[in-house]
Parts: structure tokens; C-alpha cells; sequence
């Protein structure tokens, strides 16, 4: 009797018998099972996104040292982490062997200096031409 008192007691009251509470609470229970299910799948595709990106290129000495110059003749470690999309803090990982560099982000850095090359070849024919004047 005791017992019937509490569950009656715990129950919510726009539910009108214990058979409707169990059904609610079996639909809850299972609502989170899947939500935990999902949110374990999204967790671990991203792990493995994030360490795929960390570990999938070769670390190949070649590169690190042209992607060490590419920063030199950008300017600054802060410039190239710009062009790669990357904070310092990654940048300094890539150059220090932790990590590999892509095709891709040597792509991205080519890019970039072609750009500031292009700069500096116009400014060079502005300078030129007003020497002349």
C-alpha cells in the first residue's frame, strides 16, 4: 500500500494511471538512446576527421622547409597561418615536423605568393615609370 502511494504520488498529474507513466518514461528512455547514439557517431567522425588531418600526409622534410620559406617571403608566421587557415599554434606543429603538410595547403601557399609576387612586379613598374618622368 505504501508503495502505491509513492508511485502514485510520483507521477505527474495529466497522466492518469501508472501505464501511462511507464509509457512516457519508456518513450523518454528511448528518445535519449538515440540522441546519445547520434551525438556517439558525430563524436567519433570527428575524431577521425581531426585526426586524419593531423596524421594522413607524409612529414616530408622538402616540405617543411620550402613551407618555412613560403612565411619568410610572406612576411610573417602569422601571414602564412592566414593562408593556411590555421592558428600560429598549428603553423608552429606543421614546421616542426609534428605534422604533415597537404598538396593542398602547399596549393594554397603557391596562391598566395603568386599574389604578392604580382604586387611586387606592378610596384616595381610603377617606380620604374616614375623614375622616367
Amino acid at each position: 500500500m505504501q508503495a502505491d502511494a509513492l508511485t502514485c504520488a510520483a507521477k505527474p498529474a495529466h497522466l492518469s494511471t501508472v501505464a501511462d507513466l511507464d509509457a512516457v518514461m519508456t518513450e523518454r528512455r528511448d528518445s535519449r538512446r538515440r540522441q546519445e547514439a547520434k551525438e556517439l557517431v558525430k563524436r567519433r567522425a570527428s575524431r577521425r576527421t581531426a585526426k586524419a588531418a593531423q596524421t594522413s600526409h607524409l612529414v616530408a622534410m622538402p616540405r617543411i622547409v620550402a613551407l618555412i620559406k613560403a612565411g619568410k617571403l610572406l612576411g610573417s608566421a602569422t601571414a602564412l597561418a592566414e593562408v593556411l587557415g590555421i592558428q600560429p599554434r598549428s603553423l608552429r606543429a606543421k614546421t616542426d615536423a609534428e605534422r604533415g603538410v597537404s598538396c593542398e595547403e602547399l596549393e594554397a601557399v603557391a596562391t598566395a605568393l603568386d599574389a604578392r609576387a604580382a604586387a611586387m612586379i606592378e610596384h616595381a613598374v610603377r617606380l620604374r615609370a616614375e623614375a622616367q618622368s
